[in-house]
Protein backbone atom coordinates (compact mmCIF):
# COMPACT_ATOMS: atom_id res chain seq x y z
CA UNK A 1 0.00 0.00 0.00
CA UNK A 2 0.96 3.57 -1.00
CA UNK A 3 0.74 5.65 2.01
CA UNK A 4 1.41 9.29 1.50
CA UNK A 5 -0.56 11.02 3.62
CA UNK A 6 -2.59 11.11 7.02
CA UNK A 7 -5.77 10.55 4.79
CA UNK A 8 -4.60 6.99 3.25
CA UNK A 9 -3.05 6.82 6.50
CA UNK A 10 -6.65 6.83 8.05
CA UNK A 11 -8.20 4.72 5.63
CA UNK A 12 -5.57 2.02 6.44
CA UNK A 13 -6.55 1.85 9.89
CA UNK A 14 -10.03 1.61 9.39
CA UNK A 15 -9.53 -1.16 6.88
CA UNK A 16 -7.87 -2.66 9.13
CA UNK A 17 -10.69 -2.05 12.07
CA UNK A 18 -13.43 -2.84 9.28
CA UNK A 19 -11.43 -6.64 8.66
CA UNK A 20 -10.84 -7.34 12.08
CA UNK A 21 -14.77 -6.97 13.51
CA UNK A 22 -16.53 -9.58 11.75
CA UNK A 23 -14.15 -12.42 13.56
CA UNK A 24 -15.43 -10.85 16.51
CA UNK A 25 -17.59 -13.51 18.54
CA UNK A 26 -16.87 -16.17 15.45
CA UNK A 27 -17.22 -18.83 16.51
CA UNK A 28 -18.85 -17.94 19.94
CA UNK A 29 -16.38 -17.13 22.98
CA UNK A 30 -16.45 -17.79 26.21
CA UNK A 31 -16.91 -14.73 28.53
CA UNK A 32 -12.88 -14.43 29.46
CA UNK A 33 -12.07 -14.93 26.17
CA UNK A 34 -8.40 -14.13 25.59
CA UNK A 35 -8.81 -13.74 21.68
CA UNK A 36 -12.03 -11.92 22.04
CA UNK A 37 -10.59 -9.44 23.92
CA UNK A 38 -7.65 -9.01 22.00
CA UNK A 39 -9.42 -8.11 19.06
CA UNK A 40 -12.25 -5.80 20.64
CA UNK A 41 -8.57 -3.76 21.83
CA UNK A 42 -7.25 -3.76 18.30
CA UNK A 43 -10.66 -2.75 16.79
CA UNK A 44 -11.02 0.14 19.11
CA UNK A 45 -7.36 1.10 18.72
CA UNK A 46 -7.11 1.05 14.82
CA UNK A 47 -10.96 2.65 14.80
CA UNK A 48 -9.92 5.64 17.24
CA UNK A 49 -6.28 5.96 15.92
CA UNK A 50 -8.08 6.39 12.11
CA UNK A 51 -10.48 8.58 13.16
CA UNK A 52 -8.07 11.33 14.91
CA UNK A 53 -5.85 10.45 11.51
CA UNK A 54 -8.75 11.86 9.95
CA UNK A 55 -9.08 14.81 12.40
CA UNK A 56 -5.04 15.74 11.69
CA UNK A 57 -5.32 15.49 8.35
CA UNK A 58 -8.36 17.80 7.80
CA UNK A 59 -6.18 20.29 10.33
CA UNK A 60 -2.55 19.63 9.32
CA UNK A 61 -2.89 18.07 5.93
CA UNK A 62 -0.88 15.39 4.07
CA UNK A 63 1.77 15.02 7.60
CA UNK A 64 5.47 13.68 7.22
CA UNK A 65 6.55 10.33 7.37
CA UNK A 66 7.45 10.66 10.92
CA UNK A 67 3.47 11.80 11.62
CA UNK A 68 2.33 9.18 10.17
CA UNK A 69 4.87 6.24 11.31
CA UNK A 70 3.13 5.33 14.61
CA UNK A 71 -0.08 5.31 13.03
CA UNK A 72 1.14 2.82 10.10
CA UNK A 73 2.81 0.79 13.17
CA UNK A 74 -0.23 0.07 14.57
CA UNK A 75 -1.86 -0.80 11.79
CA UNK A 76 0.86 -3.41 11.20
CA UNK A 77 0.61 -4.36 14.50
CA UNK A 78 -3.13 -5.26 14.32
CA UNK A 79 -3.31 -7.00 11.26
CA UNK A 80 -0.15 -9.64 12.84
CA UNK A 81 -1.82 -9.74 15.95
CA UNK A 82 -5.10 -10.74 14.08
CA UNK A 83 -3.57 -13.47 11.69
CA UNK A 84 -1.64 -14.87 14.88
CA UNK A 85 -4.64 -14.92 16.87
CA UNK A 86 -6.48 -17.04 13.54
CA UNK A 87 -3.26 -19.09 13.83
CA UNK A 88 -3.52 -20.52 17.21
CA UNK A 89 -7.23 -20.50 17.52
CA UNK A 90 -7.40 -22.82 14.02
CA UNK A 91 -5.12 -25.47 14.06
CA UNK A 92 -6.00 -28.48 12.59
CA UNK A 93 -2.79 -31.35 14.48
CA UNK A 94 -1.96 -29.08 17.99
CA UNK A 95 1.84 -28.13 18.62
CA UNK A 96 1.78 -27.03 22.03
CA UNK A 97 5.40 -25.69 21.40
CA UNK A 98 4.42 -23.47 18.25
CA UNK A 99 1.18 -22.11 20.06
CA UNK A 100 3.07 -21.38 23.08
CA UNK A 101 5.69 -19.27 20.95
CA UNK A 102 2.90 -17.28 19.25
CA UNK A 103 1.07 -16.52 22.16
CA UNK A 104 3.75 -14.80 23.28
CA UNK A 105 4.02 -12.86 20.15
CA UNK A 106 0.42 -11.70 20.12
CA UNK A 107 0.83 -10.84 23.53
CA UNK A 108 3.99 -8.55 22.38
CA UNK A 109 1.88 -7.42 19.61
CA UNK A 110 -1.14 -6.24 21.89
CA UNK A 111 1.51 -4.73 24.42
CA UNK A 112 3.10 -2.44 21.56
CA UNK A 113 -0.25 -1.53 20.29
CA UNK A 114 -1.08 -0.40 24.01
CA UNK A 115 2.08 1.40 23.64
CA UNK A 116 1.27 3.12 20.15
CA UNK A 117 -2.55 3.55 21.20
CA UNK A 118 -0.75 5.88 24.47
CA UNK A 119 1.50 7.77 22.00
CA UNK A 120 -0.90 8.07 19.27
CA UNK A 121 -3.41 9.71 21.64
CA UNK A 122 -1.06 12.03 23.63
CA UNK A 123 2.10 12.59 21.74
CA UNK A 124 3.61 15.68 19.94
CA UNK A 125 0.02 17.33 19.20
CA UNK A 126 -0.74 14.10 16.96
CA UNK A 127 -3.48 12.65 19.51
CA UNK A 128 -5.63 15.33 21.10
CA UNK A 129 -8.78 13.94 21.85
CA UNK A 130 -11.54 13.32 19.69
CA UNK A 131 -14.08 16.08 18.85
CA UNK A 132 -16.54 12.76 18.54
CA UNK A 133 -16.57 11.36 21.67
CA UNK A 134 -16.64 7.78 22.33
CA UNK A 135 -15.95 5.65 19.31
CA UNK A 136 -15.41 2.45 20.56
CA UNK A 137 -16.37 0.82 16.96
CA UNK A 138 -16.49 -3.23 18.91
CA UNK A 139 -19.41 -2.12 21.47
CA UNK A 140 -21.62 -2.14 18.73
CA UNK A 141 -21.58 -5.96 18.65
CA UNK A 142 -24.42 -7.71 20.47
Amino acid sequence: MNVESMDDVADCLLSVAWNIFPLMGKPPSSPESRPEEIRSLLVDACHDAGMRAREWAAAHGAGTEEDRLPFLRLAEVGTDANLFLGMVSGTLVVDHERVRRRWAEIEALVHEAGELTGLIRGGRGIGRPSRLGDQSFSRVRP
